[in-house]
C-alpha cells in the first residue's frame, strides 16, 4: 500500500485522491497467487485555483442551468464526505502513515456536532486555523430569527419534547412582560392530564384556554379568540414513526395562514433529529425551538441541525421554570457553549 500511494503521488500529483479500493483475485499463475489491490484515484481541482492550472479546459458557453439542493442533498453530500474521509484514515493506517489528530476537530466532535460538517469548515480553513476563526465562522453560518408576523403560533413535536411547558413560558412573557393579549388552545386531548396542565397555567397567567378535540371545535375556539395579539396552540406529541398524525396536523392547519414550531430536546441523537425532523417538515416548519438544555450534557445537535436544516432557531429553553427558563436564540452564545464557555 506504501507503494501505491507513493506512485499515486509521482503519478497525479499531491492533489490526488483515493476513491475506491478493492481485491482482485489473479488464478493465471495458480491457487497459491497472493491477490492484487486494485486502487482507483482521481484528482482533486479546487475551483478556486487559476483558470492557467487547467490548461485542457475550456469555458463553456452554453447556459448552465441552476442547481436548487434540498436537505436531503446535503445529507447525501456530508455522508460521502464522512465516508471518503474514513477510507482515507483506514488506509493511511494500513500503511503506516498516522494522521496527526487535530484538538478543534475532536473537540466539535465530542460535543456532538456532526463529523462531516466540521471536517468540510477545517478543509476549507485549513487544518491549522485556529478555534477563534472556527468560532467566527460558526456565528455567521448559525441562522437565528424571530417568529414570522402571523398571530396563530402552532407548536409541533415528539412527545415529552416540552410543548406544553414552552407555551406557558412563551405565553407569560408575552402577557407579563410585553403586555400582549393571549389565548391558548390545546389540540392534546389524548394524553392524560395534558388539558389541566394547560388549563392551570392558563389560570395562573389569567388568559383564556380552549380545548379542541376536533377540526371544527378548532375552527370556533379560535374565533372565540380572534381578537387576542397572539394565539398559541399546542398540538399532539406524537412519535415521529406515527405518519397519521401529520395527516390529521394538515387537517387543523389547512389554507391557515400561522407560524410553525418544531421542538427538539438538546440532547437527541442525529438518527432521531434527522427522523423528527423529515416527518414534521411536511407541515411547512418556519421555526426551530431547542428545548431541555439543561439535561444535555452537550450541545452540538443544535448547531448540526442548523447547518443541515437551515431552518431559523427563535428560542432554547433552559430549565422548567416559568417564565424564567426560555430565551432568545443567539447565536455567539450557542457557539460558546459548544466550545464549552458555559458562562
Amino acid at each position: 500500500m506504501k507503494d501505491v500511494l507513493a506512485k499515486i503521488k509521482t503519478e497525479m500529483g499531491p492533489n490526488a485522491l483515493i476513491l475506491s479500493t478493492r481485491e482482485v483475485k489473479d488464478n493465471s499463475y495458480g491457487t497459491l497467487t497472493k491477490p492484487m489491490i486494485e486502487v482507483t484515484a482521481a484528482v482533486d481541482y479546487d475551483a478556486q485555483l487559476p483558470s492557467q492550472a487547467l490548461p485542457s479546459l475550456k469555458p463553456l458557453e452554453k447556459h448552465i442551468p441552476s442547481i436548487h439542493t434540498d436537505s436531503s442533498d446535503i445529507h447525501s453530500i456530508t455522508s460521502g464526505i464522512t465516508e471518503l474521509g474514513s477510507m482515507m484514515r483506514r488506509l493511511l493506517k494500513h500503511s503506516g502513515v498516522e494522521q496527526p489528530l487535530n484538538p478543534t476537530r475532536e473537540a466539535l466532535i465530542s460535543q456532538g456536532i456532526k463529523a462531516s460538517l466540521v471536517d468540510m469548515m477545517i478543509s476549507k480553513l485549513g487544518e491549522n486555523t485556529q478555534t477563534g476563526t472556527i468560532k467566527g465562522l460558526l456565528t455567521k453560518l448559525i441562522k437565528t430569527s424571530t417568529p414570522t408576523q402571523s398571530k396563530i403560533w402552532a407548536f409541533f413535536g415528539s412527545t415529552g419534547v416540552g410543548k406544553t411547558t414552552t407555551i406557558a413560558k412563551i405565553a407569560a412573557n408575552a402577557a407579563l412582560r410585553e403586555n400582549q393579549s393571549v389565548g391558548i388552545i390545546s389540540l392534546d386531548t389524548y394524553r392524560i392530564g395534558a388539558i389541566e396542565q394547560g388549563r392551570t397555567y392558563s389560570k395562573i397567567l389569567n388568559i383564556p384556554f380552549a380545548a379542541a378535540g376536533s377540526v371544527d371545535e378548532f375552527r370556533s375556539a379560535l374565533d372565540q379568540l380572534h381578537q387576542k395579539d397572539i394565539i398559541l396552540v399546542d398540538t399532539v406529541g406524537r412519535s415521529p414513526l406515527n405518519s397519521n398524525i401529520i395527516d390529521q396536523l394538515q387537517n387543523y392547519f389547512a389554507g391557515m395562514s400561522l407560524c410553525k414550531f418544531l421542538l427538539l430536546p438538546v440532547a437527541i441523537r442525529e438518527i432521531e433529529m434527522e427522523r423528527t425532523t423529515k416527518t414534521f417538515s411536511s407541515l411547512g416548519i418556519d421555526r426551530v425551538i431547542f428545548t431541555k438544555l439543561d439535561e444535555a450534557m452537550t450541545h452540538g445537535s443544535i448547531i448540526t441541525h442548523n447547518l443541515l436544516y437551515r431552518i431559523p432557531l427563535t428560542y432554547i429553553t433552559t430549565g422548567q421554570r416559568v417564565p424564567e427558563d426560555i430565551e432568545e436564540a443567539d447565536a455567539a452564545k450557542i457557539v460558546a457553549l459548544c466550545f464549552g464557555d458555559k458562562s
